[in-house]
């Protein structure tokens, strides 16, 4: 595969996990939990804690997403092995 296809599947599951997870984070718990994980996200009250609490979501997507593709990646290289064989 292209390296440029890469770089766009890589950036289109990015975007799609970001989108996604921090959504529902925020529609699932009750405000007394988002209220202690802000407060637990925040560096100690350096930042605004709902801006902590999303930059802290954003990076766990990403890393959601980058443990995704190398999953998906490893699932379809052995069916594509078991295939040719």
């Amino acid at each position: 595969m292209k390296k440029s296809r890469k770089v766009m599947i890589y950036a289109l599951v990015v975007i799609i996990f970001i989108l996604i997870i921090p959504d529902v984070v925020v529609r699932m718990i009750t405000p007394e939990q988002l209220a202690r994980l802000s407060d637990f996200t925040s560096l100690g009250g350096m930042l605004n804690h709902l801006l902590s609490l999303l930059i802290f979501l954003i990076l766990v997507s990403i890393i959601l997403a980058a443990i995704a593709i190398s999953v998906m990646g490893k699932i379809y290289r052995a069916i594509s092995w078991s295939k040719n064989k």
